[in-house]
């Protein structure tokens, strides 16, 4: 994103918000939105409001520089409320049990475009980047690539955890995140199985049945950073 221009209109459209809406919610018009969207405005005396409106960190919408969300970005408040699960719940949905959305215990909006599908999990202990209680929001409609990060689902043993996937020599491993592990000892092959709606994207010939099956419940698409 080259401008101010376009990083507000991307963000904006994002978090489902009209130009109308975000200009009342910083005490602004409707216009003023549009100059800014349009370029006839370089900055703006609202940008710091717009930002905190947005939920994106201020130096990015201004210049381009750091992350879209910095380092301290608090759980998003707008977007799609997606259903948050426990490991038992993103077991039940990887194998195929039904599972009431209705009664889990907390929503976390999603400022993302996602499927109907998707589901956020709070992450109970730290992995490589993705800090302690970090909310990570997963879309199982997708397709996998080398590289990716999925909650991966063991139905054997009826456990789940974040892990990287990747693919070496047309064989498929995932990685594990945990920083206590021995990087040497991190990966692990086995036969990848998605739940409904995904799509392995990446070459695998895993086709030994004594490997180990594991199933991709999503593909992790976005993290909230809780603050104090």
């Amino acid at each position: 994103m080259s401008t101010l221009a376009d990083r507000l209109k991307l963000v904006r459209k994002e978090r489902g918000l009209s130009q109308a809406a975000l200009g009342e919610a910083v005490g602004s018009r409707q216009s003023s939105i549009n100059d800014i969207e349009s370029g006839r405005n370089k900055s703006s005396i609202y940008l710091v409001k717009i930002a905190h409106a947005l939920n994106v960190d201020p130096v990015w919408l201004e210049n381009g520089s750091g992350n879209v969300n910095g380092m301290s970005v608090n759980i998003v408040g707008q977007g799609a409320l997606l259903p948050n699960y426990e490991p038992r719940t993103i077991v039940d949905f990887a194998t195929g049990r039904f599972v009431d959305n209705d009664r889990c215990d907390a929503l976390y909006r999603c400022p993302s475009k996602h499927s109907d599908a998707a589901f956020t999990t709070i992450l109970k202990h730290p992995r490589d980047e993705l800090a302690q209680n970090a909310v990570l929001y997963f879309e199982p409609f997708c397709t996998y690539q080398n590289g990716d990060v999925a909650m991966v689902v063991f139905p054997d043993s009826g456990k789940c955890d974040v892990y990287r996937l990747v693919s070496h020599n047309n064989r498929a491993f995932i990685q594990s995140m945990d920083a206590r592990i021995d990087p040497a000892f991190r990966s692990s092959e086995c036969r990848l199985r998605c739940s409904k709606g995904g799509e392995v994207f990446f070459t695998q010939s895993n086709d030994d049945e004594a490997l180990p099956e594991v199933v991709l419940a999503g593909k992790l698409f976005f993290v909230a950073i809780p603050i104090d």
